[in-house]
């Protein structure tokens, strides 16, 4: 069973589709700073607004808001429960797009996510309200952000 299993494993990676996701972005965050993704698809825009507040027991707490909708996650680093999915537009088809947001690290009270989106169509843009989030060093330089300082660090782009 093992030489069948080497032999075939090889023709099995050239099997899996290469450039699943077609967005595939790493940003590092500090306590409450938040991240703004702009979602262009289909002729509208879709808002992410995504931050995070706690860490504690190797967990994080995620809030994120979609579409003028808020949601809430508590995310483990190396766990099964260390991502949400969500939709951009359901549209009961399995080419629906969607986008992923993993936990990937904490390390020096900075979080690292990976941002994923699905999209077989190849017809979705995205913007990011500060593009220098995708830079560690930018981030560690950057000064504690508490909640009354939070209101005012989203603006629009």
């Amino acid at each position: 069973m093992n030489k069948f299993f080497l032999f075939f494993f090889p023709f099995l990676l050239y099997s899996m589709p290469f450039g699943y996701w077609w967005i595939d972005d790493i940003i590092y965050l500090k306590k409450d700073y938040p991240v703004i993704y702009k979602i262009h698809y289909k002729n509208k825009i879709h808002i992410l607004k995504f931050r995070w507040t706690l860490f504690k027991n190797k967990g994080i707490v995620v809030f994120y808001n979609f579409d003028n909708h808020n949601y809430q996650n508590i995310l483990y680093e190396k766990t099964q429960l260390n991502g949400f999915k969500k939709f951009i537009r359901h549209n009961n088809s399995p080419n629906s797009p969607y986008f992923m947001i993993y936990f990937r690290g904490y390390k020096d009270k900075i979080a690292k996510f990976e941002f994923l989106v699905y999209n077989p169509e190849s017809n979705i843009l995205l913007d990011i309200n500060e593009p220098r989030y995708r830079n560690k060093n930018f981030v560690k330089k950057l000064k504690p952000l508490y909640q009354k300082q939070f209101e005012k660090e989203i603006k629009p782009f």
